[in-house]
């Protein structure tokens, strides 16, 4: 069943707006372990390419531009709103689950202010396998349900061709929808806007003595664990901004996005980012500041000093989870963890000596626990890392084929890096989507070797330049 609860109850906080039909379009990308998750009985036809062209819509849904504010590189926007994607409503699955579903490239709304409210094909094909790459890792995230092409001509730096994806999540509020209405000092709708979201959202926290504060709580918990995802296997975002952060902790809106190679903790991979702002290890920091402004827009409703101290405690809970991550990464157990003196000392060590993040977590992997010390000559400081294994072989109990199926299973092969998602990229634009079926389907099963996947296990060549993008990427 389809439905538009946001449409319905918060009719104050979007715009109606019809979708802009898009030239020409044709199938670039369906996915059906998405769509089976979903219990979706669609398939990719011409009457849902209808939808994704703009010229048809589901039965039941009511396509709304949401508005929103932001800081956006900590600087306050108030004229922020979905200006080039329409929220299509709700598929309400047989088990009672809801999924928002969202058509990016959809054309004007009345946010789009100087923008021609579309998409290309370059940048939805790296949110298509950007968002399958951290949900096939386990990272909460939005996902992406289509893809379609078109002949329009689209301009972002050149000349491209537009596209529109459907993008699923289980929603599209963002602390940005706080911060507008906290500034407009409309208190009324803030209240609804609150109360809309923990009823549809945060249940659990209706019953609270204090319902907003519990929300929040909760907010900061599914931020933590998202954060740590990003920084436990490489991720960088790119562009952290208010509006672009989910109120339910789901990795959201992917622009300059990109996971590590070299291990740079301080990578920054958006040309924007002057500054480094948005760099790889000041993602954590960075959603501490983004949930200080959330908690800022709802102190109008509840005490701000409970607010403030719900937010002070975020960095203990995200480090709880990343070390967990990173714990489960080394082969550690549950029951006697690794101690973080050890894990931040890998890490220290892939820096120093400018290591690829990803292959030495997965070389470890397929090697017996014993026979880690046998790595030291792969370093420039073998003291440093033979100092490091011995005091790791005295910290893990677990079984050994336990400990290596965990390792295996917790360590990719197949990571979105940025040479094998431009590879696809260029195929795709001269119309051959081999490669992007291919790398699709090695990302969802990124655990998992296969001969016909070889080349997306590749990580760069040495002198390959790190990743240039824009937040049109």
């Amino acid at each position: 069943m389809f439905t538009s609860r946001f449409a319905t109850e918060l009719p104050e906080t979007c715009s109606r707006v019809m979708p802009t039909p898009l030239a020409e379009p044709y199938w670039v990308c369906w996915n059906q372990s998405l769509a089976e998750r979903m219990q979706l009985p669609l398939v990719a036809n011409a009457d849902i390419l209808g939808v994704m062209a703009g010229t048809a819509l589901f039965q039941g849904h009511e396509p709304i531009a949401q508005k929103y504010a932001g800081h956006q590189f900590g600087g306050w926007n108030p004229g922020l709103g979905d200006g080039r994607g329409l929220l299509l409503g709700e598929w309400l699955d047989p088990s009672g689950v809801y999924w928002e579903m969202h058509l990016k490239g959809a054309g004007k709304t009345p946010y789009s202010r100087f923008g021609d409210g579309r998409a290309v094909l370059r940048s939805s094909i790296r949110e298509f396998l950007g968002s399958e790459a951290l949900h096939g890792l386990g990272a909460p995230t939005t996902r992406a349900l289509a893809l379609a092409g078109s002949t329009e001509a689209v301009y972002r730096e050149t000349l491209e061709t537009g596209a529109t994806l459907m993008r699923v999540a289980s929603s599209h509020i963002r602390f940005g929808h706080f911060e507008w209405l906290a500034h407009r000092q409309d208190i009324d709708q803030l209240k609804a806007l609150t109360a809309f979201t923990i009823k549809h959202h945060f249940p659990q926290c209706q019953d609270n003595a204090d319902p907003i504060v519990s929300f929040l709580r909760a907010v900061i918990e599914q931020t933590a664990q998202m954060i740590a995802y990003w920084m436990a296997y490489g991720f960088v975002h790119g562009v952290m901004n208010t509006d672009n952060m989910s109120i339910v902790g789901e990795t959201f809106d992917y622009g300059p996005y990109a996971f590590l190679d070299q291990t740079r903790p301080n990578a920054v991979y958006n040309h924007t980012d002057a500054e480094g702002r948005y760099a790889f290890n000041q993602q954590p920091s960075v959603a501490f500041w983004n949930l200080q402004r959330l908690a800022q827009a709802l102190a109008p409703l509840t005490d701000s000093q409970l607010l403030a101290a719900a937010v002070s405690d975020f960095d203990q809970c995200h480090r709880k989870h990343y070390y967990e991550l990173l714990n489960q990464r080394l082969g550690g157990s549950s029951e006697r963890p690794i101690e973080p003196e050890l894990l931040d000392e890998w890490l220290a060590l892939l820096a120093a000596e400018g290591k690829d993040f990803h292959t030495p977590f997965r070389r470890l992997a397929n090697l017996p626990l014993t026979e880690w010390p046998g790595l030291k000559d792969d370093f420039i400081d073998a003291p440093r890392f033979a100092a490091w294994c011995a005091r790791i072989l005295t910290q893990t109990e677990a079984d050994e084929t336990e400990r290596q199926r965990q390792m295996l299973a917790s360590n990719p092969v197949t990571v979105a890096r940025s040479h094998h998602l431009q590879a696809v990229i260029d195929a795709a634009q001269t119309g051959n989507f081999g490669p992007l079926e291919s790398f699709f389907a090695a990302l969802q099963d990124p655990f998992t070797e296969r001969a016909e996947w070889a080349h997306w296990h590749q990580p760069p060549a040495a002198a390959a330049p790190a990743p240039i993008l824009s937040c049109s990427s």
